[in-house]
């Protein structure tokens, strides 16, 4: 017998999907602003009003990288009443590993997973399921985290009294036997796991182990990804907690390398004009008898590699190695004359 439901006037039923973790999903139409929503309904039980007061929390979340929760309304199923979230609908499919995407995709990728993620802790959220299944990618290629059936707002009362989450994306913490305490590195530790799925790396037999086991290093790792990438994604994987890094240290890691050779430099001294980029990287301006200044571009920052004579980079003194600023001026001293350069540099970020 199929079960009717009876929905909001604003509200239309398209059809019904399969159970989900927090309740039965319907495809529906917003009939007042004609789009596709998904509505849930949360399951029967003690749990509903935790559920509901964690949602209410995802209310005052604003992330390209997150699915949006609109609305918390009553239905009626079967004539009974309960209580439904209305969510964004997502036309895409699950992240999953594909061998032909380039490094750099599959790091804008993680890029998206790690702003979402940043954003949900910013909110005092912990996701607590994080996994390619709750992940998905949009006909427009934007990352969206779904599914926040397990989540919990971060605090003091952030525990548990069972195991609860998916074999192999859990922290260790997770699985002591009662008064389960935990925090948003829990979801750092899955983020890691998911890092290893998108970048096509097997994932360790330690992970699996009822609890995990400590993982050293995952040397593949190193062999795909510069240094300091494969370093802070082994940290999120680190069996202490307090070793692991915040999700918005991971996120601007790896925008600095989406972004490595792509900024730019301009000043202009003695009416002639100078860029420096990635097709030419290093630049000497002189002045005076004897003053010289070598700028080189690393590719991530623009540094003062050689000094002669005396300048001042924003009234301070230039020494070598000195990372240049956004914005600012280049004082050429000579005797008591002084020559002042506006030296700006054109920093993009990752649109995703």
């Amino acid at each position: 017998m199929a079960i009717k439901y009876v929905l909001p006037n604003r509200y239309s039923l398209n059809h019904s999907g399969i159970g989900g973790g927090m309740g039965d999903i319907l495809t529906c139409l917003d009939n007042h602003l004609d789009r596709k929503v998904i509505i849930k309904i949360l399951k029967d039980g003690e749990e509903e009003r935790r559920l509901l007061d964690e949602q209410k929390a995802l209310l005052k979340l604003r992330s390209k990288h997150v699915v949006q929760l609109y609305d918390l309304i009553d239905l009626q199923v079967g004539g009974k009443t309960k209580k439904g979230i209305v969510l964004e609908y997502i036309d895409g499919h699950d992240i999953k590993y594909d061998a032909k995407e380039k490094l750099n995709d599959t790091l804008k990728n993680l890029w998206q997973i790690s702003c979402g993620l940043s954003d949900i802790h910013s909110a005092g959220v912990i996701h607590r399921d994080i996994k390619p299944n709750n992940i998905r990618t949009n006909i427009d290629g934007i990352i969206k985290i779904l599914d926040f059936g397990l989540a919990r707002s971060s605090g003091t009362e952030a525990f548990t009294h069972s195991v609860i989450g998916t074999l192999g994306y859990m922290a260790p913490e997770l699985w002591k036997r009662k008064n389960i305490s935990f925090d948003q590195m829990i979801d750092v530790y899955a983020f890691g796991v998911v890092a290893l799925d998108l970048l096509g790396i097997e994932k360790p037999d330690e992970l699996y182990e009822q609890p995990p086991m400590p993982i050293t290093n995952i040397d593949s790792l190193e062999k795909i990804l510069p240094k300091d990438l494969a370093t802070i994604f082994n940290s999120c994987l680190d069996y202490d907690k307090a070793k692991r890094p915040k999700m918005s240290l991971v996120r601007d890691l790896i925008a600095k390398h989406l972004l490595k050779d792509r900024h730019r430099a301009l000043f202009v001294l003695n009416s002639k004009k100078y860029e420096i980029n990635s097709k030419n990287r290093n630049v000497t301006i002189t002045w005076g008898g004897s003053g010289s200044m070598q700028i080189f571009y690393n590719g991530f920052d623009f540094l003062v590699l050689k000094i002669t004579g005396s300048a001042t980079i924003n009234n301070k003194t230039v020494v070598v190695n000195k990372k240049f600023p956004n914005c600012s001026v280049i004082t050429l001293i000579n005797g008591k004359s002084r020559t002042f350069v506006t030296f700006d540099i054109s920093r993009p970020e990752v649109i995703s």
